[in-house]
């Protein structure tokens, strides 16, 4: 019997990941043989990646706009605190755009 797309079941591809090692295998070897394979690895590891900086682009972009509606107008520009969160926002579009560019 056979797993997904012609695979090897999981045990075996456990089994002889514990065969190859006489310690414990690599932590990234166990993970690529539970999820069957190095491709699906990295993109559940991509997938997981771009959740993160979407979430953490959401909490950025909340609370950029909570600081900017707590400040005057004239005192958003010197705003170490609106500046922190803005670069932030930044940083985890960007990482997200790079992700979904090495994704395509």
């Amino acid at each position: 019997m056979t797993g997904l797309i012609g695979t090897p079941p999981r045990s075996s591809l456990l089994e002889e990941l514990e065969r190859r090692h006489d310690d414990a295998p690599p932590r990234t070897a166990v993970r690529t043989a539970l999820l069957e394979g190095a491709e699906r690895h990295a993109a559940l590891a991509r997938a997981a990646a771009l959740r993160l900086h979407d979430r953490l682009a959401a909490e950025a972009r909340r609370g950029s706009a909570q600081r900017r509606r707590s400040l005057p107008a004239d005192r958003t520009g010197g705003d170490a605190w609106l500046s922190r969160l803005t670069g932030a926002l930044t940083h985890h579009r960007n990482a997200a755009s790079a992700l979904i560019r090495e994704g395509s």
